[in-house]
């Protein structure tokens, strides 16, 4: 494939690292896009050049205006969006954008399936897809949803990221107490059937090429995350479970899926089957794990928006471990220890051929001191720490 420029616009996430070190390995002139000097991508010697703009998060108009005046004046050949926020930013630009470069990103109809949840769950159900029993409180009053749904219950904001929003009521007065100030903060919201968390937490790693025909399904045992009442994978371990792959399959392929997704399922210990619970149309911040395992998501990436043939990939490693260093420690301070003592792999094998870690890498040390910077940054910040360790959990 021709060398090309490529425009990597999430330069603060840690999924951006094996996509940069992709791309140059290849021979691609990569240009990534920071928030801030303190952040991973800005830090990984995998950029030709680094850019400052504003933080996404915080100034989406202005981000839009700075994407959109680069492009006009620079020759860009490809965009790679692997964020939420870029992610829906390009899919709802995507006609405007499409006249200076290409974007290997779904029709915003599309892309509004996977991230509201309501439209997901609702697709699953109407199709046999197993998932929780999931209501729309838009269209379904409380009191109606409250005299049929079994308690506990999981209210969720229809889009968020993570945990942020995620509320667990053990009773209907708990429900009917919090859910308007719940709604308030977090807007639409969805309110879904509790599922044990003794069940194992999977990921598949999904790719669709341009004729919504899924070609490659990398499934992730989630066996630690954070809040350990569900929350972030802080660590994840490749696995093989055709019956995931089916159901992914059927799902992404109905609502008509371009490119990355990532589905999210837990394992009903009820009935031993494995059901999907949210679907993130973005590049995960694991993604390097699919890497390890042998399947180039970068090149993917470039293929579906150059409008070059997707190849299908069955086959990957099993048994390939990554490791949110940072979050699994504070998973093994907020476990309990029956936790800690059966989680496999254990919590202090740090070492191993098959043992990896999200931010560092021997070929690219510094981005790790970006991430650190920028989470102490972050951290610092007047109630940040609350919030990020999941005080928005309600029992």
């Amino acid at each position: 494939m021709e060398k090309k420029r490529v425009l990597v616009l999430d330069g603060a996430g840690r999924q951006c690292l094996p996509i940069m070190r992709s791309l140059k390995k290849a021979g691609n002139y990569v240009v990534v896009i920071c928030p801030t000097r303190c952040c991973e991508g800005y830090f990984s010697r995998y950029a030709d050049k680094r850019l400052i703009w504003p933080d996404i998060y915080e100034d989406e108009r202005g981000f839009y205006l700075c994407l959109l005046n680069y492009l006009k004046a620079n020759r860009c050949d490809v965009i790679l969006p692997l964020g939420d926020v870029t992610a829906h930013l390009v899919s709802l630009h995507k006609q405007k954008l499409s006249e200076y470069t290409s974007m290997p990103v779904p029709d915003y109809d599309v892309f509004m399936r996977a991230a509201d949840k309501a439209q997901t769950m609702e697709y699953c159900m109407a199709g046999g897809i197993p998932c929780p029993r999931t209501y729309d409180v838009e269209k379904k009053s409380l009191e109606e949803i409250i005299a049929e749904v079994p308690f506990p219950v999981m209210v969720k904001p229809r889009r968020g990221i993570g945990a942020v929003g995620l509320h667990r009521f053990e009773t209907q007065d708990m429900l009917r107490k919090h859910y308007d100030a719940v709604r308030i903060k977090y807007g639409p919201l969805i309110i879904q059937e509790f599922i044990p968390l003794s069940g194992t937490q999977f990921q598949a790693e999904a790719f669709c090429n341009a004729n919504s025909k899924m070609t490659v399904c990398m499934v992730i045992g989630k066996p630690r995350f954070f809040p350990v009442t569900g929350g972030t994978s802080t660590c994840n371990i490749t696995t093989d479970r055709p019956d995931i792959v089916e159901n992914v399959r059927r799902l992404l392929e109905g609502i008509k899926w371009v490119g990355s997704a990532d589905v999210d399922l837990i394992l009903d210990p009820r009935d031993n089957v494995p059901k999907i619970l949210e679907i993130n149309p973005r590049v995960t911040a694991g993604i390097k794990i699919g890497f390890e395992a042998g399947i180039d998501y970068a090149d993917l990436q470039l293929r579906l928006a150059l409008g070059e043939d997707v190849p299908v990939i069955k086959e990957y490693k099993l048994g390939v471990v990554l490791r949110n260093l940072c979050l699994d420690i504070l998973w093994y301070k907020y476990s309990d220890k029956v936790a800690r003592k059966s989680t496999v792999p254990p919590f202090w094998r740090f070492f191993g051929s098959n043992i990896k870690y999200q931010t560092f890498r021997i070929d690219d040390p510094f981005p790790f001191i970006g991430f650190i910077l920028g989470n102490l940054t972050k951290y610092t910040k007047p109630g940040a720490w609350s919030q990020k360790v999941g005080s928005d959990i309600k029992k």
